[in-house]
């Protein structure tokens, strides 16, 4: 399972902003690895779940493509701290 570690976020059109204050670094996402993020921030979760979640939210269907989409998603996630495992 993974979990944020992101303390502040704000959208910001099409994009969001995201503060760590454990790395004190400031990263732009996408609104898609924003939405990502945001669903760890209220619920920890690995990518098939997520990638469950999220196809409800953008109203696609669940397949392969999207859980390995999620599972990108997250380890660029992991990559800049964002998240970690729980």
């Amino acid at each position: 399972m993974l979990a944020s570690t992101a303390s502040n976020s704000h959208n910001w059109g099409d994009e969001v902003v995201v503060f760590n204050a454990l790395s004190g670094a400031t990263h732009l996402l996408d609104h898609a690895a924003g939405q990502i993020l945001e669903k760890l921030q209220q619920s920890p979760g690995d990518a098939k779940s997520l990638a469950a979640i999220l196809a409800d939210v953008w109203n696609v269907e669940i397949d392969d493509d999207l859980v390995r989409y999620v599972r990108d998603v997250l380890i660029s996630l992991h990559a800049l701290s964002l998240i970690e495992r729980v």
